[in-house]
């Protein structure tokens, strides 16, 4: 069969494989029965105000969105960007990505508003940078109030201060180099010498034409900019709030502190390459219930379990959406042209017909249309 003989099937595959077994483990350790029976205040009230601030989450990251793309001279309706982060967010889910798969595909989704594909992934990256260089900082923070307040082992301890001193560097290097109007994607193609390969060599002209609005963005943007990481603070903020409802629905009731130190590091594990996180998810809020102490060890597995529904709904939304627009093969496959495109109606033999039209629209060199 074709499908055995495509490597990234057989990856995410051997990947969901991975997660099964390693999920199954968890559920023999903390058998299904024990992790309901931490259900202990799971009501209508709670889980109403829980997807609410779930809703929130998903608005305020769409509205940061739509300021990046108004900055770079893009004018998107509001409620197609909070359409399109949904099914990107739907396909970053169920993929061994890092919550990175879906991203892609927004870019693509942004050619049916007449941007190109590099455009539009422009757009897309400067969103998501902005969003992880706040998470990689809550992480940090996280991680500083961990090794302060509880007693960890001693390789833990340095295992997340190497983590938490790599993601430093990381985003001071990379704010450095774009506030100093220094190119880093295409500084990164060239120092792993990936341009030396004739397959990717092809690809060097568009990674420079790509980046030149992000650094715009980043030296000239600063409102923009200083916009985009209040509202990342503030959807940090939400997610809190949203932890805090789970485990009140837990009948786990702790301060702020807590709260927070849990959450900034539970993302953690979604940077292991599994799809929804599978196996990893439960495995690590097991062991945070266990350092922290701050409920039994099986509700950890509960607040995977409530996450993971919420996510699924969000997935459910995605598929309903793409299925709307054209199928995500058909939107996919529209991520691939360096021209934009937009549909329009014409009426032939009194019957209305779509036709799609390729746009040449010269950029200007701010980066402005």
């Amino acid at each position: 069969m074709k499908w055995l003989k495509d490597k990234r099937i057989l990856g995410i595959i051997a990947s969901v494989l991975f997660g099964i077994v390693l999920l199954v483990f968890v559920f023999l350790k903390y058998p299904f029965g024990e992790v309901l029976s931490t259900f202990t205040n799971f009501t209508p009230l709670l889980v109403f105000f829980y997807l609410v601030v779930s809703a929130c989450i998903m608005l305020t990251l769409s509205w940061r969105w739509k300021i990046v793309l108004n900055a770079l001279g893009y004018k998107i309706p509001f409620h197609k960007l909070v359409g399109y982060r949904i099914i990107g967010y739907g396909v970053s889910y169920i993929t061994p990505s890092a919550k990175v798969g879906g991203e892609p595909l927004r870019a693509a989704l942004l050619k049916r508003r007449g941007l190109s594909f590099g455009e539009g992934l422009s757009s897309v990256v400067i969103d998501k940078t902005i969003e992880l260089s706040f998470s990689a900082f809550f992480f940090i923070a996280g991680v500083l109030l961990l090794i302060l307040d509880y007693a960890l082992p001693g390789i833990m301890v340095l295992i997340l201060i190497l983590l938490s001193a790599l993601f430093f560097y990381l985003v001071w290097r990379f704010y450095s180099r774009l506030l100093k109007g220094k190119p880093v994607f295409s500084h990164l193609f060239k120092m792993f010498k990936l341009h030396r390969f004739k397959f990717m060599s092809k690809y060097h002209n568009a990674i420079l034409n790509f980046e030149k609005p992000i650094i715009a963005f980043y030296q000239k943007e600063r409102k923009a900019f200083v916009l985009a990481a209040a509202l990342s603070i503030l959807s940090l903020f939400f997610s809190l709030a949203e932890f805090k409802l789970v485990l009140l629905m837990l009948g786990i009731d702790v301060h702020l502190g807590v709260v927070f130190l849990v959450f900034s590091i539970a993302g953690l594990a979604f940077v292991v390459p599994l799809p929804m996180a599978l196996g990893s998810f439960e495995a690590f809020q097991v062991s945070l219930f266990s350092i922290l102490k701050i409920g039994p060890a099986a509700a950890g597995v509960g607040v995977a379990m409530i996450t993971r529904s919420r996510d699924f709904l969000w997935v459910l939304g995605a598929l309903l959406l793409s299925f709307y627009l054209g199928s995500f093969k058909f939107i996919i496959n529209k991520a691939f042209g360096d021209k934009p495109v937009v549909g329009v109606g014409v009426i032939r033999d009194g019957k209305r017909h779509k036709v799609d039209i390729k746009i040449n629209r010269p950029c200007a060199s701010n980066g402005k249309k």
